[in-house]
């Protein structure tokens, strides 16, 4: 049964096409965006999600999109009172508080397919490292030394304790700190980074000649209106070459909506040449 379902009955025809059945689950906690239409409903709807998920002890409603200096949406407690939660992905195990940190349960399988690309012996490079997930989910599974950086104190700080439980200690470097300031001074080249912030990754594109090599692969995440798709690709190219940068694509799909006609693209790009000054 699905939350549409549910509220039949409940709700009109009209309020049921305006219910957003979409809605993300993080551990025991529910995110759900309730139309300013459906307000007067809310308790209907969390009644109906807590019937549907018996497990979730927190319900938040999303108040406002990812912002600010740590790319942190705006929530408020609807049910529940308890923000920090423990969830499962791909045979790992990750703590946060998605009021205080980003954090995409979503995104599972793009963290797979990443890391089923990766071979074992690569150094990898993740900026906007979060709570983990990208370097955790690799390192789980392959033999790599993977270096990620945060920003967000509190999420650099469950990043840490995400690497303790899974036991990748030996595979990963945390680093606090801006990407911009870090970058310079690793003086180190990387066969593969990623660049998982799709809001701000535009503004670091500079930063690759630092740590990229002929053949290291970039996964390069943006935000798009589907009317620009089809011309992302060669847009993700022409930003590499302005920093002397000859690269190619080798993938490129969307890996989901953000919203009404705006998705989130990856595109895998191989640094084929790199001039240097």
């Amino acid at each position: 049964m699905n939350l549409k379902e549910a509220l039949k009955g409940k709700l009109t025809e009209k309020e049921l096409q305006l219910l957003r059945r979409s809605f993300e689950i993080i551990g025991d906690i529910a995110i759900i965006e309730i139309p300013p239409e459906l307000e007067d409903k809310k308790d209907l709807i969390i009644e109906a999600l807590l019937t549907i998920h018996k497990n979730l002890k927190t319900v938040l409603q999303k108040t406002g999109e990812v912002s600010g200096t740590y790319r942190v949406a705006k929530y408020r407690i609807l049910h529940g009172y308890e923000t920090e939660t423990t969830c499962k992905e791909s045979g790992c195990v990750f703590k946060l508080d998605p009021t205080k940190v980003y954090f995409s349960s979503r995104l599972a399988t793009e963290r797979e397919r990443i890391r089923d690309l990766v071979n074992d012996g690569e150094g990898i490079l993740c900026m906007f490292a979060g709570v983990g997930p990208y370097p955790i989910v690799i390192a789980k599974k392959k033999n790599v030394r993977i270096t990620g950086i945060e920003l967000n104190p509190k999420a650099y700080e469950y990043f840490l304790e995400n690497i303790r439980r899974n036991k990748v200690e030996d595979r990963i470097e945390a680093l606090l700190g801006d990407v911009k300031e870090v970058i310079p001074s690793l003086g180190e080249k990387f066969d593969r980074i990623l660049m998982p912030s799709p809001f701000i990754a535009e503004d670091y594109v500079y930063l690759l000649p630092h740590v990229v090599d002929r053949g290291t692969i970039v996964h390069y995440y943006t935000l798009a209106g589907e009317e620009d798709e089809k011309e992302l690709p060669n847009k993700v190219e022409r930003a590499l070459s302005q920093y002397r940068m000859k690269s190619k694509v080798l993938f490129f799909r969307r890996v989901g909506s953000y919203a009404p006609r705006v998705n989130r693209y990856v595109t895998d790009i191989e640094i084929k040449d790199i001039e240097l000054q």
